[in-house]
C-alpha cells in the first residue's frame, strides 16, 4: 500500500505545520509540568534540608528537561497511536492532515522518552525509577485509552509521579506525607478533567459520566491542603489562603466555562499549577524570603498564565 503524500510546503503551510506540531506537543501544558516538578522538589527540601547552591539549581534544570521530554514523548506517541481515530473525529490534527509522516511522530516519541530517562538519571539515579514508571504509564494509557475508562488511572499517575520525581532528586525514600498528599491531589485533578476529555468530541456527553468530576476536584484540593497543613506543619490560615485561587478557578470551570467540553477541559488543564499553589503559596508566606521561597510565590501563577496564553495558538487537548 502506498504511503499518502504529505501536504505541500509553502510559507503559509510551514507556519501551519509549526502550530500543528505545537498542538501535538500540547505545548500549553508544559508550564504545568515544571510547576509539578517544583512542587515535589519543595517537599524534598522540607524533608532533607539540602544546600541551596549551584548544584541544586543544576539538578532543577536537569529535572525540568526530564519531565518536559517525558511529557512530550507521551503526546507524540498518543497522536501516532490515535491517527486513524483522529482521522474520523479530530481531522484538524497534524497526522490526519498529512502534515507529517506517522513514523516521524513515533521516532520523536522514542527519542524524547530516551532523553527524558537519561536526564532523570543525570538529575539523580533515584529519579530514573520514577521516570521509567512514567514511561510505563504512558504506554499503558496509549494502548487502552480508547477501549475503556480505567486508563484515566495511569494517565493520572503520570502527573502524580512528576512531583515524586522532583522529590527523589532531593530526598530519598520513603516519600514524605506532604509529597503523598500532593501527588494524590494531582492524580484526582487529572482523573476529574480526563472524564470530560473522553467526551469532548460528543455534542451531548452522558451526564452520569461527568458527575464524579466535582467530587474529584474537591478531593484534590483537600489532599494538597492537608499536605501543607499536616505534612509540612504550615499554619492553617495560610493554607486556607492557598485554597482560594484553585477553588475560584475550578468553580468557574464547572459553571461559567462548562461548555463546550473542550474549553472546560482546557481550563482545568491550565488550572493544574493553581493546585500546586495550595501548598506552595503558604510555604512562601511562612518563609517570605530565600532562594527556594520566591519561586513558590511566582512559579504557579506564571505557569497558569503561560498555559492560558499558549492555548490560543496551540490547543491543550
Amino acid at each position: 500500500m502506498q504511503e499518502p503524500e504529505l501536504a505541500p510546503v509553502g510559507p503559509h503551510c510551514r507556519g501551519g505545520r509549526l502550530l500543528s506540531l505545537a498542538a501535538t506537543a500540547r505545548l500549553a501544558n508544559v508550564p504545568s509540568v515544571v510547576s509539578n516538578l517544583w512542587l515535589g522538589m519543595v517537599c524534598g527540601v522540607s524533608a532533607a534540608n539540602p544546600a541551596i547552591d549551584a548544584r541544586f539549581w543544576k539538578t532543577c534544570a536537569t529535572l525540568g528537561v526530564a519531565g518536559i521530554c517525558l511529557y512530550l514523548a507521551g503526546n507524540f506517541l498518543n497522536d501516532w497511536a490515535d491517527r486513524d481515530w483522529d482521522a474520523r473525529h479530530r481531522p484538524e490534527r497534524a497526522l490526519p492532515r498529512r502534515l507529517f509522516p506517522p513514523d516521524l511522530f513515533l521516532m520523536l516519541a522514542g527519542g524524547l522518552a530516551m532523553a527524558g530517562l537519561l536526564s532523570a538519571l543525570a538529575a539523580h539515579p533515584r529519579c530514573l525509577v520514577t521516570a521509567a514508571a512514567i514511561v510505563v504509564c504512558i504506554i499503558v494509557y496509549t494502548r487502552f485509552h480508547k477501549l475503556a475508562a480505567w486508563p484515566v488511572l495511569p494517565l493520572a499517575l503520570c502527573r502524580a509521579l512528576l512531583p515524586v520525581m522532583g522529590y527523589m532528586a532531593i530526598a530519598g525514600p520513603p516519600p514524605s506525607a506532604a509529597l503523598t498528599g500532593a501527588a494524590f491531589g494531582l492524580a484526582c485533578h487529572v482523573a476529574g478533567l480526563s472524564l470530560g476529555a473522553r467526551f469532548e468530541t460528543m455534542p451531548q456527553p452522558p451526564a452520569a459520566a461527568m458527575r464524579p468530576a466535582p467530587g474529584l476536584f474537591l478531593l484534590a484540593a483537600l489532599a494538597v491542603f492537608l499536605s501543607g497543613h499536616l505534612g509540612l506543619s504550615l499554619p492553617l490560615p495560610l493554607c486556607a489562603a492557598g485554597l482560594l485561587p484553585y477553588g475560584l478557578w475550578t468553580t468557574l470551570c464547572l459553571t461559567r466555562f462548562r461548555h463546550p467540553i473542550s474549553a472546560r477541559v482546557s481550563n482545568h488543564l491550565a488550572g493544574i499549577p493553581l493546585l500546586d499553589w495550595i501548598l506552595l503559596l503558604p510555604f512562601f508566606l511562612t518563609l517570605r524570603s530565600g532562594a527556594v521561597a520566591m519561586p513558590c510565590l511566582w512559579l504557579p501563577p506564571l505557569a497558569f498564565l503561560a498555559g492560558k496564553a499558549l492555548q490560543k495558538p496551540a490547543p491543550a487537548t
